[in-house]
Formats: C-alpha cells, sequence, structure tokens
C-alpha cells in the first residue's frame, strides 16, 4: 500500500511552574500554570478545524495535559512515548539553573555552547547523542504508526529545539548556535511523505499572547 503525506504538529508543552522559577525540569515535573493553560488552549484555537487522526507526548504529565488542553471536547487517545521526553539532567533536576551555573560553570558552557564535549557525568543525566537517538526513534515509531494524515506531537524544549533541527538536515554539533529555542505552545509543522521531511512552519507563536 502506498503510503500518503503525514502532517506533524509539532508543540511544546505549556509553561509551568518550573519554567517560571528557573528550575531545571528535564525528566522531572512540574504542574502548568495559567499562562501554560492559556498557551495549549490557543493552540487548540488554532488547530479546531484541522482534523487530528493521532496523538502523541512525552510520558511527562506537563505534555499529557497540555494535549488534552488542545484537543478540548474531542475524542481522541493520547499516546505517551517515553521517546518523546525532554533531555535528562539528573541530579540537576528541580535545582534552579542559576546555582547550577554557578556550581558547575563549565559543565553548563559545554551544553550551551558545544554540545559535542557534554558527557552528562556529573549529573548522571543524557548526552545529547543519546536524546537524538531516542527523539529519532520515537518519530520513526509515530511514522510507521501512522500511514498518512495529521498528527500532534507535544514534546519539550530542548528536546524539539534538536529533534526540528536534525529533521531538517541540521546537526547536534551545530544546533546550540544555530537553531532557535522553541518557545513554550508554540507551532512546528514538519510533513513527511516518501522519507524526505519537509518544515512548513517553526516556532510559531503569533497565536500567544506574548508580553
Amino acid at each position: 500500500m502506498a503510503e500518503g503525506l503525514r502532517t506533524i504538529y509539532f508543540v511544546r508543552h505549556g509553561k509551568t511552574e518550573w519554567n517560571m522559577t528557573g528550575q531545571m525540569q528535564g525528566w522531572g515535573d512540574s504542574p502548568l500554570v495559567a499562562e501554560g493553560i492559556d498557551g495549549a488552549k490557543a493552540v487548540g484555537e488554532v488547530l479546531k478545524d484541522t482534523p487530528i487522526d493521532a496523538v502523541y507526548t512525552s510520558t511527562s504529565k506537563r505534555t499529557q495535559d497540555t494535549a488534552a488542553y488542545i484537543l478540548g471536547d474531542r475524542e481522541i487517545e493520547i499516546q505517551p512515548l517515553e521517546e518523546l521526553k525532554e533531555m535528562s539532567f539528573g541530579t540537576w533536576e528541580g535545582i534552579r539553573v542559576t546555582e547550577i551555573d554557578e556550581q558547575y560553570p563549565e559543565e553548563r558552557a559545554k551544553i550551551l555552547h558545544s554540545p559535542e564535549t557534554y558527557k552528562a557525568e556529573v549529573n548522571g543525566g543524557e548526552t545529547y547523542y543519546e536524546l537524538a537517538e531516542r527523539l529519532l526513534e520515537g518519530v520513526e515509531k509515530i511514522i510507521a504508526e501512522n500511514p498518512s494524515g495529521n498528527i500532534l506531537v507535544v514534546s519539550h524544549g530542548m528536546s524539539l529545539t534538536l529533534l526540528l533541527y536534525l529533521l531538517q538536515g541540521g546537526t547536534i554539533e551545530d544546533h546550540r548556535k544555530e537553531a532557535p529555542r522553541i518557545l513554550n505552545t508554540s507551532i512546528s509543522i514538519v510533513e513527511y511523505q516518501n522519507g524526505e521531511f519537509s518544515l512548513k512552519k517553526l516556532n510559531e507563536v503569533g497565536h500567544l499572547d506574548l508580553k
């Protein structure tokens, strides 16, 4: 059977308490704040006339809650995938980024500026290479399970920043300086057909009331 067009709507989860307080989140979790809920509902308004054939999130509650607000009263199963989780920061999770900057300046510099040198040894988290491998495995799984149609994927900031850059043919090594930071409840649209990914929108936030 010939495969059809898949249109994937990638959305970063709504803003959370830890986003507001500057705490490392990673595989840790914190609830959506009012702004995050409003942002998710605004995404729902953008997509209200778009048929959604499948919905995938990470296993984090913040992505599942975001998807639920986007869907509103649409009865579509939300399918959590481990592969879509945020980058793991191990023992750093829950700690304020300012504290990590002070205590581990070299490691933080590697995360921000030279991804290929970041080994995650100080915190027991993931490297960018490990993150990329599982994210791409997740996308392959989604593509395999959906021969055609519109797919909503709700994931995370670091994960989507890397993944969307890779799907455009970018590299792990360059993504921190070349790829835009994916914003909360932004929409990015990627089409997939005949083994090729094509970026249609990136980090769209026109639906949000950004101050």
